[in-house]
């Protein structure tokens, strides 16, 4: 069984509230309900100290209903942190930009 916790961050961090649990390895904030299709999505996430980067780590958007992680609609890689310490917290955020009608994606 799981469990769950909110864990305030420090005043002046980029987090303000995040939900973790002892499952949770990679938590995606403030992830809205909807999307304007013609503007740049920005997809914030922290990595816990339960999981270690890797470069072929990826953040992907998926269709509703998406069953296995082959339904992405477009992904983007994600960048490796640097000066990484084993065991550490790290905040990430990639950008899926917008052109010509299309989304094509760009690490931020």
């Amino acid at each position: 069984m799981s469990s769950f916790q909110v864990v305030d961050s420090s005043p002046g961090s980029s987090v303000s509230v995040m939900e973790t649990s002892n499952f949770a390895h990679v938590i995606f904030q403030n992830v809205g309900k909807s999307f304007l299709p013609q503007a740049p999505l920005e997809c914030r996430y922290t990595l816990t100290p339960y999981i270690t980067p890797h470069p072929k780590d990826w953040v992907g958007i998926f269709k509703v209903g998406w069953s296995t992680a082959r339904d992405y609609y477009t992904f983007v890689w994600s960048p490796m942190p640097e000066n990484y310490e084993p065991g550490s917290t790290v905040h990430r955020a990639v950008v899926f930009q917008v052109e010509n009608s299309c989304i094509s994606v760009h690490p931020n």
